[in-house]
């Protein structure tokens, strides 16, 4: 099943999804590393969502779906309702294997990051970018 999902995206959606993966991974290591003691766990998921969102839409919109829409902020706020969800999940995987599992950081956040990758291509394609 995951196959034929997969086969169904576009290419620039893939290599994009891989370039916001590796984006995402490395912000969420380094926002850890620099502010979990001050912070915890929720709040640093919560800045890494808004970084890797906002690098992810603008990807997305400059080189997959290429909409000619000016009014970025109504496609940006789309983003957020589409990540919306994916996003508490993704923090709720952190917090979950960070403080109740006692798992590294870095299996935990790629278990946060590979939550979100075909379920955004629908949501983007039929909803913030309309295409």
């Amino acid at each position: 099943m995951l196959n034929s999902i997969y086969n169904k995206m576009p290419k620039k959606f893939f290599l994009v999804g891989v370039i916001n993966t590796i984006f995402g991974y490395s912000v969420g290591i380094t926002n850890y590393f620099l502010f979990f003691e001050s912070i915890g766990i929720i709040g640093v998921g919560i800045i890494n969502n808004i970084m890797a969102i906002t690098f992810a839409f603008i990807l997305f919109k400059k080189f997959v779906f290429m909409t000619t829409n000016t009014n970025w902020i109504l496609e940006y706020i789309r983003s957020y309702l589409v990540y919306g969800i994916q996003a508490i999940v993704g923090i709720f995987i952190l917090w979950l294997c960070i403080t109740v599992l006692k798992l590294n950081i870095y299996f935990s956040q790629a278990l946060s990051i590979i939550s979100v990758v075909f379920i955004s291509y629908s949501g983007h394609k039929k909803f913030t970018f309309r295409i």
